[in-house]
């Protein structure tokens, strides 16, 4: 496993206050999912983390709970901390659940954007575009989060962003798998500016589209990877 970043104790992506330590281990645990290093139903055995990131137990422990809010880290009954491996039906209303989210936030995006409000969405299409250029697989993630964010934050319904922010998360264990490989990530790129353009042209019926098929590649390797046979 990865040896732990030092990201700033704020992670915009988690949106909460976090101790430094915490956010490192969070953050390596993150690179391990997205490296296949952690693979589902893998156990995260507190003694083997603390050595694997050179952490103390509490920080360990505390991350750990931060991912199981998230919804990335689950505790079956008598298993301890693991990795969710999601069966199809539960993968298919999972990504269910995330287009209705993805098309009501577009419905509700009031079009024209706001000049000020474009351009912070296009310095988050290029952020993540950098990250992809750069192979630094937590920016990457943590940049691509970022550019989901003002998408969606264009909507205006708090409630709404909030919930396709939480369903994001709830899909990592599933769409991480495809965040390393380069076609993945250019194919990303692609349809982050596409959807820019298409929000740029006032075109709601593409970006509706768009904000659905473009969750649909980690979902097809994820199947490929874990359900197929």
């Amino acid at each position: 496993m990865t040896a732990a970043p030092s990201p700033a104790a704020r992670r915009l992506d988690l949106d909460v206050e976090l101790p430094e330590q915490v956010a490192a281990v969070i953050a390596a645990i993150e690179t391990d999912i997205i490296r296949s290093r952690i693979l589902p139903r893998t156990r995260l055995i507190e003694d083997h983390l603390m050595e694997d990131y050179g952490a103390k137990r509490h920080v360990v422990r505390a991350a750990l709970a931060e991912l199981q809010r998230l919804g990335v880290v689950v505790k079956p009954r008598h298993r301890g901390a693991e990795l969710p491996r999601f069966e199809r039906g539960q993968l298919d209303h999972l990504y269910a659940m995330r287009a209705v989210l993805h098309r009501a936030a577009v419905q509700a995006t009031p079009l024209p954007v706001p000049r000020a409000r474009m351009a912070q969405l296009t310095a988050a299409e290029k952020a993540h575009a950098a990250a992809a250029r750069s192979g630094d697989l937590i920016r990457i993630h943590q940049e691509n989060m970022a550019f989901h964010r003002a998408l969606f934050g264009l909507c205006d319904n708090p409630y709404l962003a909030e919930s396709i922010r939480l369903h994001d998360w709830l899909s990592f264990p599933a769409r991480a798998y495809g965040a390393a490989g380069p076609g993945a990530l250019a194919q990303a790129c692609e349809e982050h500016g596409a959807m820019v353009q298409a929000l740029r042209d006032g075109d709601r019926e593409t970006l509706e589209h768009l904000s659905v098929t473009h969750m649909d590649r980690a979902r097809q390797l994820y199947i490929q990877k874990f359900l197929a046979g």
